[in-house]
């Protein structure tokens, strides 16, 4: 996989990245995100220390990921527990042909 240099600018400053080529627009795209989250959390909280808002948006973002992780989690265990459902229904009508 090709890396190719990749200059965003996020929060008005820039940065030079070194990315696969296939995930320069995804990147784009959170640098985009990460802008108007920062905007949003500076006009609802009126702070105006980038350091705590930076601190809020990231905290927010943690939690909306664990929130994901836990979700995927149980949609796992679901699938899990329902595949281990069809095997053993098959397995049952597979044994009684025999």
């Amino acid at each position: 996989m090709s890396l190719k240099l990749v200059e965003i600018v996020v929060l008005g400053q820039v940065l030079r990245l070194n990315v696969p080529q296939d995930q320069e627009d995804a990147l784009r795209q959170a640098a985009r995100n990460l802008d108007a989250l920062v905007s949003e959390m500076k006009e609802k909280t009126g702070l105006i220390q980038l350091d705590r808002v930076l601190s809020i948006v990231a905290l927010n973002l943690s939690f909306e990921l664990t929130q994901e992780k836990n979700k995927n989690a149980q949609i796992e265990d679901v699938l899990k527990t329902r595949i281990q459902q069809l095997d053993h229904s098959l397995g049952s009508i597979l044994s009684t042909r025999e």
